[in-house]
């Protein structure tokens, strides 16, 4: 295990405290393209992420410090944590579908349903999670920068052993930020073009949602990935693009920031953060380096991580029952 990995995991966390700051370290210098959709697995003690452009499957073991890259056939946007089967379930940059990174092969056909990437590339799926039952997958496109391109948001959920999905939300440039409150029966969801996350009435049943409101709209940066933590806060990682360091931000539930993690490095573009370790204590969060100005953020793209007075909660992973 690294020093600093193991400097941050057995560190004292600092008092969660009203607009209280506190910084994080670099614990791996990954230089990812776009590293994306940090999640913890609790039954391996692993951190896993997706470096999207890199076509890559990362995994940071935290017992022992090693870190392993899986080589991918196309782009992974995001992925979601199985119950009791092998693999895990793949947002590829053109579907959806079962997928074992370790033999490199599928366990199961794409999933059934309309073209979720009718336009091709530059625009794909984006970021994706497990919804609180288990009994999906809500998952959004991104518009590849094209104006006048609207993607969709699906969920994808089992049927009779087979993947289907189906949309959700008809128009989103580029779909981020995706959690849930505590009870399940609110959905955050950004438009990142738009700077505001914006929060949902959530169908448990059905996972459909309704009365779109603004949750929080940003004044600096635009909001990437997010997750929650017991309390119900919003923990967002904020892309700024080259504009300045970057920081993930804590949102309570009547959308007001309450306390920052600052990052060191120069580095502008967080994409996502998770919260991890056996105490769910410690919070991971992923960066990009593409089109950066690599001399002003030599370690754009690495991952980076700092114990918190707060816990999260654990991802839920996706039931094929």
């Amino acid at each position: 295990m690294t020093s600093i990995l193991q400097e941050v995991l057995e560190s004292t966390p600092p008092p969660f405290e009203q607009n209280g700051s506190c910084t994080a370290k670099r614990i791996l210098s990954c230089q990812n393209s776009l590293g994306e959709c940090i999640i913890y697995d609790d039954q391996q003690n692993k951190i896993l992420w997706t470096n999207i452009y890199g076509k890559e499957f990362h995994t940071l073991n935290l017992v022992d410090g090693s870190h392993t890259i899986l080589k991918l056939p196309k782009m992974l946007c995001s992925f979601s944590l199985l119950d009791n089967c092998p693999g895990y379930l793949f947002a590829w940059e053109d579907g959806f579908q079962i997928y074992d990174p370790e033999t490199n092969k599928a366990l199961g056909n794409m999933s059934d349903g309309e073209d979720v990437n009718p336009h091709k590339a530059p625009t794909r799926l984006n970021d994706g999670r497990c919804d609180p039952t288990g009994k999906r997958f809500i998952c959004g496109g991104y518009y590849g920068d094209l104006e006048g391109m609207y993607m969709k948001v699906y969920k994808v959920e089992f049927f009779k052993g087979q993947l289907i999905h189906e949309p959700i939300l008809d128009k989103i440039q580029v779909t981020n930020s995706t959690c849930w409150s505590p009870d399940g029966r609110i959905m955050y969801l950004a438009d990142s073009p738009t700077q505001t996350i914006f929060q949902y009435d959530y169908d448990l049943d059905h996972g459909t949602i309704s009365n779109k409101k603004a949750f929080r709209k940003f004044d600096i940066g635009v909001p990437d990935g997010s997750c929650n933590d017991s309390q119900g806060n919003v923990w967002n990682a904020v892309w700024r693009s080259g504009e300045g360091q970057s920081f993930v931000q804590c949102t309570n539930q009547y959308g007001e920031v309450i306390y920052t993690v600052e990052l060191p490095d120069n580095t502008s573009q967080l994409t996502c953060c998770c919260f991890g370790g056996p105490n769910l204590d410690v919070l991971f969060i992923s960066s990009a380096s593409d089109g950066v100005d690599v001399e002003r953020e030599p370690f754009a793209g690495s991952l980076y991580a700092v114990k918190l007075g707060v816990r999260g909660r654990s991802e839920t992973r996706l039931s094929p029952s």
